[in-house]
């Protein structure tokens, strides 16, 4: 039932309202009759009520200043003004101030029972609406995250500063960053799932992204098609140490995540001490992402240095890097170490801050890591060690330091590369081996076929088979085809020509030459030889 309040200072005007109005058939009960704008304030405060029905021309406080004091308690709440006096400009102050609508005197009672019920349906509306709204706050905290990112410092503050308090968002930290984490197998991950389950895949990892930054003061996740935007607040630390933070916290998601089949790719943003430089952090976030492309074996990328920075425009070249992994696959350890200490001098002469010398450092170990993982080598001991790093970086004093530990992460990888072609031979020597044994009744194999099956050029194969096995590509072909002949005359009556096409020789009298040149006898002696020892 609605609640009416009558105002006015003639008590018969205000009786008239009450008495000639059936408010039990409009659904509303008078719960205040006042005679003048204070004592209305009061009850008010005392009472609320939904519509206030009132004179304008009362002594103490007007009708109009009444209204004002009203809407200040409730802006929900209804007035509708009632004036002997036709004025425009009252009715002009009236509806700019806030209230519904404007009555003459003298009253007109199935005119203002239309007001009434315009009133009470204009306030069903509202409260179907206000409900919406309220059952879509969660929709506009994630519309004003996103937009807080994706605005400039100016158009944010000005815009969305009035939000704070309306979503309760209590986002006063010391410091700000974005981390963007995408799924780089999203599409095969729906195309195998199907839209709800990945859908589905995509809540579970937001639930798990929640539990595993509890260190953290406050985490957002917004939800993108393929991952997710998080808004990332921290206060009690100093900025260095909430970047190796956020580092640490991130790359053990995406380790989680990656051992579960989702390939996280994740982009940290710049730190910003202000709410509304997000759009910087977001900014720097995507172009850290950027550098998936080329570190494809790398999925954590910072991007603090990386906004308005170039990372390829450097004088230090990539004939140097590569120099560097020429060196490494010679496994020359002093010249290693010369390249180190160029490598140290260079920059100490370019950089005057860690961070930047950090970025040169990053490129570096992208280009060895890369180098590994074209040889497809095992460097997770290797990726730990600089993971150590990313988020030890302090620790390092002097380029000295810095280099001095990339001249040991060198060394090591000498040695596991040493380890490692040895293991990366045999392999391969072993796939030729049974290459060979699965196809040496054809005639048509030779070392080009093979060398493309193994995908290495035919010169490097050969060698590395003699090197390796102790006989050349031809000699092993030879040896499986003879062999197998032996097996055949042994245990079967084919003719010559026969055993011929099915060891793989499209010449009966080369098939001879050949086996008579490794037995030392013709196929036919070998034959009956096996034949009168049976």
């Amino acid at each position: 039932m609605r609640k009416i309040m009558i105002v006015d200072d003639n008590y018969l005007s205000a009786e008239g309202i009450e008495k000639n109005i059936d408010w039990e058939v409009l659904n509303a009960e008078i719960v205040h009759i006042c005679y003048n704008g204070t004592s209305a304030i009061d009850a008010m405060k005392k009472e609320p009520v939904d519509l206030i029905i009132s004179d304008i021309e009362m002594p103490d406080l007007d009708g109009i200043s009444m209204s004002r004091q009203a809407l200040d308690i409730n802006p929900m709440v209804k007035i509708i003004l009632i004036s002997a006096y036709d004025k425009f400009e009252y009715a002009r102050r009236a509806l700019l101030l806030g209230a519904l609508d404007y009555i003459e005197k003298p009253l007109d009672y199935a005119y203002l029972i239309q007001k009434v019920k315009n009133a009470f349906a204009l306030m069903e509306r509202e409260q179907k609406n206000l409900q919406l709204l309220k059952q879509s706050r969660p929709l506009l905290i994630e519309k004003f995250f996103r937009d807080i990112t994706h605005r400039s410092r100016q158009e944010a503050s000005y815009r969305l500063k009035p939000y704070l308090n309306y979503l309760n968002l209590k986002l006063d930290y010391d410091f700000y960053n974005v981390v963007i984490l995408e799924l780089e197998n999203a599409q095969s991950l729906r195309d195998s799932y199907g839209i709800e389950k990945f859908q589905m895949e995509l809540l579970n990892l937001r639930d798990l992204i929640t539990e595993q930054t509890s260190e953290l003061n406050y985490i957002y996740p917004l939800q993108d098609i393929d991952g997710y935007l998080c808004v990332i607040g921290q206060s009690g630390c100093q900025s260095g140490n909430f970047r190796q933070l956020t580092y640490k916290i991130i790359s053990a998601l995406v380790d989680n995540c990656n051992s579960q089949g989702l390939v996280l790719n994740a982009g940290i943003g710049a730190i910003v001490q202000d709410l509304w430089d997000l759009n910087r952090s977001y900014e720097s976030a995507v172009h850290a992402l950027d550098y998936r492309f080329f570190f494809p074996h790398q999925n954590v990328f910072d991007g603090r240095e990386a906004l308005g920075h170039d990372l390829s425009a450097t004088d230090f070249s990539d004939s140097r890097e590569e120099e560097l992994i020429r060196l490494l696959c010679k496994k020359d350890v002093s010249a290693i170490d010369s390249w180190f200490q160029d490598f140290s001098r260079w920059l100490t002469e370019n950089f005057r801050t860690k961070s930047f010398a950090f970025i040169q450092i990053y490129s570096l170990l992208g280009r060895i890591l890369k180098f590994f993982y074209e040889l497809n080598l095992d460097t997770h001991d290797l990726e730990a060690k600089i993971l150590y790093v990313y988020n030890h970086l302090e620790e390092f004093h002097t380029t000295e330091e810095l280099c001095g530990w990339l001249n040991e992460l060198c060394r090591l990888l000498c040695r596991k590369l040493d380890s490692s072609l040895n293991d990366y031979h045999q392999k391969l020597c072993e796939s030729v081996t049974s290459y060979i044994d699965e196809n040496y009744a054809s005639n048509t194999l030779c070392l080009n076929d093979i060398a493309s099956e193994a995908n290495v050029s035919p010169a490097y194969l050969s060698a590395l088979f003699k090197k390796k096995q102790g006989v050349s590509i031809s000699d092993y072909i030879t040896t499986q085809r003879i062999n197998a002949a032996c097996r055949y005359l042994t245990a079967t009556n084919m003719t010559l020509k026969e055993i011929s096409m099915k060891c793989g020789y499209a010449n009966q009298y080369y098939f001879s030459t050949s086996f008579k040149k490794k037995m030392n006898v013709t196929p036919s002696a070998y034959r009956d030889t096996q034949t009168s020892k049976s």
